[in-house]
């Protein structure tokens, strides 16, 4: 049989120990959930943040491609002379032998002046 020694005085309060460790490990467990949670909401942020920088590269890396095969055309024609060809024609030369057609807008309607009313034809008031 056991023997219970009392341990402190009667009338007073005994506060266990286990008490007090189980709320310094539940406040511990606490704060490194809450740490854990906002890590992960961080990198959750910066993936997707990350995410809408590349979407947004890729489509920069679209137009410079299209922008690209616009300036590769040019150097072609540069290179080969039809820009020079090009160009001459808007100034108005033309190959010998050659039939030179002008295809331009038609002309817009000239605003006609509104007919005049003769002094007869008015109505007179008196």
């Amino acid at each position: 049989m056991r023997y219970n020694r009392v341990i402190v005085a009667s009338g007073t309060l005994r506060t266990s120990a286990f008490g007090m460790r189980h709320a310094v490990v539940t406040a511990v467990v606490l704060v490194a959930l809450i740490w854990a949670g906002i890590a992960f909401a961080q990198e959750a942020y910066i993936g997707h943040k990350l995410s809408q920088q590349v979407t947004d590269l890729r489509n920069q890396n679209v137009v410079l491609a299209a922008q690209n095969q616009g300036y590769k055309k040019d150097v072609q024609a540069i290179t080969s002379g039809t820009a020079d060809e090009e160009e001459a024609r808007l100034n108005g030369y033309a190959k010998p032998q050659e039939r030179l057609y002008l295809v331009t807008a038609a002309p817009s309607p000239s605003p006609k002046p509104p007919p005049l009313a003769s002094p007869s034809a008015s109505p007179h008031t008196h």
